[in-house]
């Protein structure tokens, strides 16, 4: 059995450029570098990692859910960033994949998608793969299955199949995590819920939400059951928002906004291209060619970036750092080998 790493590439170099300011080498920022790589070699060793794929966000990757609803993530493109900060994020970003392509590290990007869904996508179609997915996005909790497992880098804490998982502080089954964030919308990207109603609040009128899969069409005929709904409960049937949403004309009355949450907030293939979903086959059988990669060539990327400099003071540090994938670089040059043979014959 394969065991593969499924990395939220965005999410994984957004926390440590965030959150490690003061990490520099001379003038440049590269605590979003340094993050990516000790997480990734961590978690490599920490859960035994056979394979490793990173997806990242596309260009205009958000252009699908903003036709649907233009507020998608309206929060975070509202934000100033000073070109500097823009410049320092895309120069680390490139780094980083320059290291990957060295590491036998799997890596792509799709115009018009986003990593979330390529990541669901790729979940659905893996075959005799073992897979943990590393992410600071919970929207991505809801693809835990059988066989697969979800690490949050923010809370460092795997959650599998049948662990209850938190959201506003409430842990519920991984299945409800759609379902809640429909009706109690989802603020990090911008998607306004019902008015009134929050998790907690939606637990006592479903209680069934802490233990098992529930669906929205349950929640909403356990409301119409009652002879006298409360306002939060007529709030959900009516579907009345914090906020009224700007629909797009083309979308006006066609979408509730439950339907519309519902929609958005699913992971999948839904949302992706032709190119995307062709390219995700790829991706689950690709054998990486060993030519003119060399665990040297990330070694001297290291040296020249400043990051031996900040590995702990003893001898060979720096050995145990690569080790891990160095690790990697075997097992994938052996499957690449075999490929090789089994087309042969």
């Amino acid at each position: 059995m394969i065991r593969t790493l499924l990395v939220d590439g965005n999410s994984l170099l957004n926390t440590g450029f965030h959150g490690i300011k003061n990490m520099y080498n001379g003038d440049d920022h590269i605590g979003g570098l340094y993050h990516f790589l000790n997480a990734l070699r961590k978690h490599l060793d920490h859960y035994l990692i056979t394979k490793v794929v990173v997806l990242w966000d596309g260009k205009d990757n958000i252009k699908p859910r903003t036709e649907i609803y233009p507020e998608y993530k309206l929060n975070r493109r509202q934000k100033t960033k000073s070109q500097d900060e823009v410049n320092s994020y895309t120069r680390q970003k490139l780094r980083t994949q320059q290291y990957l392509e060295e590491l036998y590290v799997r890596q792509s990007s799709f115009d018009f998608c986003e990593a979330d869904d390529c990541i669901g996508d790729y979940c659905k179609k893996s075959e005799n793969e073992e897979i943990i997915i590393l992410t600071s996005d919970r929207d991505l909790l809801q693809l835990i299955s059988k066989k697969v497992s979800l690490h949050v880098i923010s809370l460092n804490k795997l959650f599998k199949f049948g662990d209850k998982v938190p959201l506003n502080g409430i842990y519920i089954p991984s299945t409800n995590v759609r379902v809640v964030k429909t009706i109690c919308g989802d603020s990090s990207d911008n998607i306004h819920g019902i008015k009134m109603v929050g998790v907690k609040s939606l637990v006592k009128i479903k209680p069934e939400l802490l233990d098992r899969e529930v669906t929205l069409k349950e929640i909403l005929d356990t409301i119409k059951g009652k002879d006298k709904p409360s306002k939060k409960e007529k709030n959900i049937l009516e579907g009345v928002t914090q906020k009224e949403p700007t629909l797009p004309d083309n979308k006006k009355n066609k979408l509730g906004v439950l339907e519309k949450n519902y929609k958005i907030i699913g992971i999948g293939e839904q949302f992706l291209t032709e190119k995307a979903l062709i390219g995700i086959k790829e991706l689950l059988k690709e054998s990486i060619d060993p030519e003119g990669r060399h665990w040297k060539n990330a070694l001297s990327l290291m040296m020249s970036d400043g990051i031996l400099n900040i590995l702990p003071k003893y001898n060979d540090s720096w050995v145990d750092f690569v080790k891990p994938f160095l690790r990697l670089s075997r097992i994938e040059k052996d499957f690449y080998k075999q490929n090789k043979k089994n087309k042969i014959k």
